[in-house]
């Protein structure tokens, strides 16, 4: 036997099928059931009435967190612009990374790379670029902290474990602080 498009042979007799199920499926067609048939896979204690952990979480420690992810984003895209822009004014047409995405430390040293060009004599530009650079290091180190080793939440503290896992306590404000060093730097790197 060959299928419908004579494509291939099958040696075995055609399996019966029962009313409603598509030939060759292989459960039968039934009503999908409904939430209260379905055993609940992680069962709160009876007479719980704790949040969830998700509920748990201050709202507003999400949003520093989101805010934090989005000002880091801003800051590679503002950079990685600031750079084509200057490679554009040197008379450089190639994109920005090629085919992958430079990290933020390669954005940085191609930027000083080329203020250093364009302002020889000028080391304040070159100064600022330095104390920025210091300063990323030290936030990518927090973001990978934040990001990577979240655990929880009690109230405005957010609770993470470090590369040694050990216990580290983040304060709301830490992360709006981080947060808004971020949109300073982004604003320096735009006026360079």
């Amino acid at each position: 036997m060959t299928d419908s498009k004579k494509t291939s042979a099958s040696v075995a007799p055609p399996t019966p099928t029962e009313e409603r199920t598509p030939a060759g499926h292989p459960t039968p067609a039934v009503e999908p059931s409904t939430p209260s048939d379905q055993p609940e896979l992680f069962p709160r204690p009876p007479g719980s009435d704790a949040p969830s952990r998700d509920e748990a979480i201050e709202p507003a420690v999400l949003q520093a967190i989101g805010g934090l992810v989005v000002a880091w984003g801003h800051l590679e895209d503002m950079t990685a612009e600031k750079v084509a822009t200057m490679r554009r004014s040197f008379g450089d047409v190639r994109a920005v990374g090629g085919r992958m995405r430079p990290t933020i430390g390669k954005l940085l040293a191609e930027l000083r790379a080329l203020v250093a060009m364009r302002d020889r004599h000028d080391k304040q530009a070159l100064m600022v670029i330095a104390e920025m650079d210091g300063s990323l290091q030290r936030t990518a180190q927090f973001r990978q902290l934040i990001i990577e080793g979240a655990q929880d939440a009690e109230g405005e503290t957010l609770i993470c474990r470090d590369l040694k896992n050990m216990t580290v306590e983040v304060k709301l404000a830490e992360i709006v602080k981080e947060t808004a060093l971020l949109n300073r730097i982004r604003h320096q790197i735009a006026g360079l």
